[in-house]
């Protein structure tokens, strides 16, 4: 039960962690930042908080790890 639950914590990160290594550094932050924008502009309309937030907290880890 631990283990499944400290895959499902640990999944945005091996996420940002794949995307790094396929895209690259740069365009890793770059597309990290842009998304980061929009998800925080959909975070503005509640039925888009859903999808927003998300986006939002996987781009801001995919920023801080391609640093």
């Amino acid at each position: 039960m631990l283990h499944v639950l400290g895959s499902i914590l640990l999944l945005p990160f091996k996420l940002a962690l794949l995307l790094i290594e396929l895209l690259g550094r740069t365009v890793a932050l770059v597309l990290g930042l842009i998304f980061f924008g929009i998800g925080a502009l959909m975070c503005l309309v509640p039925p888009l908080i859903l999808i927003g937030a998300p986006l939002c907290l996987l781009s801001g880890i995919i920023v801080v790890k391609a640093l």
